[in-house]
């Protein structure tokens, strides 16, 4: 296994699984936006297809055998990089607390998001398979099971070295902090001439910095925020489209429906009862 000495958990206290979902690579792919979680620590590994995986303003390329890491609280995403969705597993961990690590903390922007198992690819996707599988029975006996190997996959994962694959930039630093800013005030009526303010950097000099680095205008970037949060409510509540078109942002229904198909391809109710039917009714993240 990975020669890097490995990390302990802190006080040998050990995270607790929270939901297991598993991304099947046959239906063609749903864009869920860049959103993050304030309580809930994540561990996703790649087992077929490539894209790219964003968090906290670092961009990786992923491809399969990769394990990738997200502390709570920062914004991220991941997209496929075909017609498909990327195949995942995905696990939401609570209580994490490392030893030299803030608790909720997987890691650092040092040290970067993403761990390629390499070699012990084989091996990572029977773990992660098994305790999918042991999630899903639900039974008295399957969260003991649960309990003995999630601390076993996480610290493996965190084990591993750290990947080169991180692209960074100059002015990485001032695109994080509109990231940040914008995820924080995505829901209020933010101009340009707002976040170069609260910054104290001209508006336009930070709108051609952030354009250059992500891809996308502040303006696009806080749609994109907005949306998202949108996704997690329509999945996660029974709020209609009309009270989250509020939360997130917009005045009227209508303009928010618009956005919302533009941007993710589908209507609200509609992506609500896609993703019902295909997690069967539950609801876990």
């Amino acid at each position: 296994m990975p020669a890097r000495h490995l990390p302990s958990f802190r006080d040998g206290q050990s995270p607790t699984l929270l939901y297991a979902t598993r991304q099947t690579v046959s239906g063609q792919k749903v864009h869920r936006s860049i959103h993050r979680h304030d309580d809930i620590v994540e561990l996703l590994f790649v087992y077929h297809g490539e894209g790219t995986y964003t968090v906290d303003g670092y961009s990786y390329p992923i491809r399969p055998g990769d394990l990738l890491l997200y502390n709570q609280g920062d914004l991220h995403e991941v997209s496929s990089a075909s017609a498909r969705e990327i195949g995942t597993f995905c696990f939401g961990i609570s209580g994490l607390s490392l030893n030299g690590l803030a608790p909720g903390q997987t890691t650092t922007q040092q040290d970067g998001f993403v761990r390629p198992a390499g070699a012990h690819h084989a091996e990572i996707h029977a773990l992660c398979k098994l305790l999918y599988e042991q999630m899903e029975l639900g039974a008295a006996c399957s969260r003991e099971i649960i309990d003995r190997l999630l601390p076993a996959l996480v610290l493996l994962a965190l084990g591993f070295p750290a990947d080169e694959r991180n692209d960074q930039q100059a002015d990485m630093v001032l695109a994080n902090r509109i990231r940040q800013h914008i995820a924080v005030h995505f829901a209020d009526p933010l101009t340009l001439e707002d976040i170069g303010q609260m910054l104290h950097v001209s508006p336009y000099y930070a709108a051609h910095v952030f354009k250059r680095i992500t891809g996308f205008s502040p303006i696009q970037y806080m749609i994109r925020c907005r949306i998202g949060e949108a996704q997690n409510l329509l999945i996660s509540t029974d709020y209609s489209a009309t009270q989250i078109a509020a939360m997130v942002g917009y005045n009227g229904a209508g303009h928010f429906n618009a956005i919302f198909t533009k941007t993710v391809g589908l209507p609200p109710i509609r992506y609500r009862r896609q993703y019902l039917e295909r997690m069967q009714g539950k609801r876990r993240q």
